[in-house]
């Protein structure tokens, strides 16, 4: 039986970057970006390009993000559908008996706009979430899971 590797963990939001191999580190595990999914849509595979190289480079991602930033590509790739439906259509529907709704498309858009805005605070795509994440440079040791 092997015995358990103990790893001081520092509190989240600090970034923890560098260990005695020359490797990078955030939170004890590997800086690096997963890989994409083969089952997002184009739209959501295009933005994980783009987000993933972003926040590697920012060290704030490993491929332990894979499942959150499918949801975070995929919730982008919805919104900007629904905001080109919106662009098409329009915000607003207008009924044979002139009651006017917000169409099913703004609403879809505000919905996946929300859920985007949740989970870009978790990786400090928002301005407001970037000021919460205090940058260090400790030696803290890699993480074995």
């Amino acid at each position: 039986m092997t015995k358990a590797k103990i790893v001081q963990l520092k509190p989240a939001g600090t970034v923890h970057a560098g260990d005695a191999k020359g490797g990078n580190l955030f939170q004890g595990v590997a800086i690096e970006a997963p890989d994409c999914p083969e089952w997002l849509c184009e739209s959501a595979r295009e933005y994980w390009g783009f987000i993933t190289a972003e926040l590697e480079q920012a060290g704030l991602v490993s491929k332990l993000d894979q499942g959150a930033l499918s949801a975070l590509c995929t919730t982008y790739a919805r919104m900007r559908e629904a905001e080109l439906a919106v662009a098409e259509h329009g915000e607003y529907q207008t009924f044979a008996n002139g009651v006017v709704q917000l169409s099913p498309y703004a609403a879809a858009f505000n919905r996946h706009t929300v859920m985007y805005l949740k989970l870009a605070r978790e990786y400090g795509l928002t301005l407001r979430s970037r000021q919460n994440i205090k940058v260090d440079n400790p030696n803290q040791g890699e993480l074995d899971l």
